[in-house]
């Protein structure tokens, strides 16, 4: 059985013990979380030591209350000291991996924000990649500094914004796999436009004949997602040199370059 750790901030729990704990239960797999499995009258960083060592895999669930929370700080700080190659961070809400600690943003996360079915079976992909039951120990694997197979694509986009009735100004976003374009303040694109929603747009770096691509996904905003004029449908492509509109703004997109994930 394989046996995880999630680290979460308290304002997470919610997620945690409503959703992805029940979720790996019914896989059969085994999830410790300070929410429920920390006894009472104990030393509560003992009990947090203790599970993080016998642990296959550490999940992290990323939110902007993840990020203020030491506690997560520190378990994530332990986790890719001692096993960084079995880390899956989890995003949950709009916000940079990076603000948590540097080296998360050079790691793919597992996005729960829009789908959660399809999330779940990809984080479930990933832990039984390199896990099959019988395959080996619990030392063994953490002797043997197995790599996730986990392919990092980073790219800077610039666009270009056109508002109605105000200046246009120009943007750079680096994109780590994905990125957020919205009206929220920790979406990774912040657009000031009332026709704009909270989380708009989700873009992602893709790979065609080894260059960097861009996908575009509309989140079920209010106005839709146009590209060209055309609206945008589930996951579509879009190049540089078209434009995308979302509520009254256009964004024009200007260039697409690859950066390295060092």
């Amino acid at each position: 059985m394989l046996h995880l750790f999630i680290s979460h901030s308290n304002r997470d729990k919610d997620f945690v013990l409503g959703h992805l704990k029940p979720m790996l239960k019914s896989q059969g797999i085994e999830a410790w979380c300070s929410s429920s499995d920390i006894r009472a009258a104990t030393n509560w960083e003992q009990q947090i030591r203790v599970a993080l060592a016998r642990s296959d895999w550490f999940l992290v669930v990323l939110s902007p209350a993840a990020q203020q929370s030491s506690w997560v700080q520190a378990e994530t700080h332990w986790a890719l000291e001692h096993m960084p190659e079995r880390v899956i961070p989890l995003l949950t809400a709009a916000c940079r991996p990076v603000d948590l600690h540097l080296r998360l943003g050079l790691m793919q996360y597992v996005d729960f924000q829009v789908d959660f079915s399809k999330a779940t079976v990809e984080l479930l992909g990933l832990l039984r990649s390199r896990d099959a039951p019988g395959e080996t120990s619990t030392s063994d694997r953490h002797q043997e500094q197995t790599h996730l197979v986990q392919q990092i694509r980073r790219a800077r986009l610039r666009v270009r914004v056109e508002r109605v009735n105000a200046l246009d100004y120009e943007e750079q976003l680096v994109i780590h796999n994905s990125a957020i374009v919205g009206r929220a303040r920790q979406a990774h694109l912040c657009l000031e436009d009332d026709c704009v929603s909270r989380r708009h747009l989700r873009l992602q770096i893709a790979e065609q004949a080894g260059q960097p691509a861009l996908m575009a996904m509309d989140l079920e905003s209010a106005n839709g997602t146009f590209i060209d004029g055309e609206r945008l449908v589930g996951t579509q492509s879009v190049a540089v040199g078209q434009t995308l509109t979302l509520g009254s703004l256009r964004l024009h997109l200007l260039e697409l370059t690859a950066l390295t994930a060092d």
